[in-house]
């Protein structure tokens, strides 16, 4: 997420396979482990910055005025989203009568701000950015608000979805996000080496607390929107990160610096994407990364039954993705049936196993199987309860904030 950008790692910087252990730590420190974006499926919320792959459309190529009818009738509304939204499109077509997608696949929550505050927002009907970027769209006036007679599936959403609308997207007594699909990011460990413990921050940044050496074992995110609020919630700033932005004060910044300063030592490297996370993590370079729930899914799903994943006692940041309607679009009630659909159980299940990560719709839950719901389907509420969406930093210590993070790795 931007500052907190999305939930995938965003670097252009080349991978590291290949590279032998212990040599991920370079230059001016632990500097290891960058990669391409991408994250586990195309999803998992917290950082970003990638290029438009080679299937989004630039200025122009799209249809002039966004949504488009033919002569048959049809109405194309035009989104633009994460690739994993394709596996609707055939589903959402037959159940909307008279309705063709023209869908662009992004890497980028920023990217699609990007774009559409350049101008094509004329172009796209529909954006699904993660949650901290929503925000931005609203205030520079890009979005309309929600058409509740067309989300007719806004009511079947977790209780705790509704709450972050009303904290998050809602202005004037008017909501502009639905939330469609969500992550959280703690840390996992290798189960062989790492014995059992209770799970914390403490992990990653004390010597000790477990009986494992993990001197040189541990791995960060390359991105101060993940590796931040983190250290954050180590340092018990959690009231911090309550409010619409993250509003630390110089002095917890300086805080957090010095903690993620001191916890060099102890870094096998710092990781951007996802899936160099999953690799490195199988091939035995490290042993406690933090990471997001994506990543350790696809890992078991794979086979790899030695991981575990926690979330620690202080908390989780959280991302979920949500879907906002152009306001210059001409078929706003059009637009926003189809992100009705994006919660609808059959849709919301095919988008689940194709990213591993769970609907903001428990009713998804009927259209998968036993495991299926075990690793990315039904949620108890009540492990919602610690989520902790994330956001912007407060502007009046953006400046601070990033300068830490920049002396961090310099360090």
């Amino acid at each position: 997420m931007p500052c907190n950008e999305d939930r995938q790692a965003e670097s252009t910087s080349s991978g590291t396979s290949g590279i032998g252990r212990r040599a991920y730590i370079t230059g001016a420190g632990a500097t290891g482990f960058i990669a391409l974006a991408g994250c586990a499926g195309g999803s998992g919320g917290g950082g970003e910055e990638g290029e438009m792959t080679e299937g989004e459309m630039t200025e122009g190529e799209m249809t002039e005025g966004g949504s488009s009818g033919d002569s048959g009738g049809t109405t194309t509304i035009n989104v633009i989203t994460w690739e994993e939204y394709a596996e609707m499109q055939e589903n959402i077509e037959s159940t909307l009568d008279g309705v063709e997608l023209n869908i662009t696949p992004s890497t980028s929550s920023t990217e699609m701000f990007a774009q559409w505050n350049s101008g094509q927002d004329e172009q796209f009907d529909i954006a699904v950015p993660n949650n901290n970027l929503v925000r931005r769209f609203m205030d520079a006036d890009l979005v309309a608000p929600i058409d509740q007679d067309a989300v007719a599936s806004f009511d079947s959403m977790y209780d705790k979805f509704k709450t972050f609308v009303d904290q998050q997207f809602t202005a004037g007594g008017e909501a502009y996000g639905v939330p469609i699909r969500f992550g959280w990011y703690g840390y996992a460990y290798d189960t062989r080496t790492v014995p059992d413990h209770e799970p914390s921050y403490d992990i990653l940044f004390e010597e000790d607390y477990v009986d494992a050496d993990l001197d040189g074992e541990i791995i960060m995110y390359d991105e101060a929107a993940k590796a931040m609020p983190a250290t954050a919630l180590y340092l018990g700033f959690e009231e911090e990160l309550q409010g619409s932005e993250m509003t630390f004060s110089t002095d917890q910044i300086d805080q957090m610096q010095q903690a993620l300063v001191d916890q060099k030592p102890r870094l096998q490297g710092y990781i951007a994407a996802d899936p160099t996370f999953i690799q490195e993590f199988q091939q035995g370079n490290f042993l406690v990364g933090q990471s997001g729930r994506n990543e350790v899914i696809q890992m078991r799903t794979e086979g790899a039954d030695w991981v575990e994943y926690v979330v620690p006692r202080e908390g989780a940041m959280a991302w979920y993705e949500t879907a906002v309607v152009s306001a210059a679009s001409d078929n706003q009630e059009t637009a926003w049936e189809v992100v009705n659909e994006f919660l609808a159980p059959q849709n919301g299940a095919a988008l689940a196993q194709a990213g591993f990560s769970p609907s903001t719709n428990p009713a998804v839950s009927e259209e998968l199987t036993q495991e299926q719901n075990e690793l990315y389907g039904s949620i108890d509420p009540a492990r919602l309860d610690g989520m902790i969406p994330f956001k912007d930093i407060a502007s009046d210590v953006e400046e601070e904030y990033v300068s830490a993070w920049e002396e961090v790795k310099a360090a």
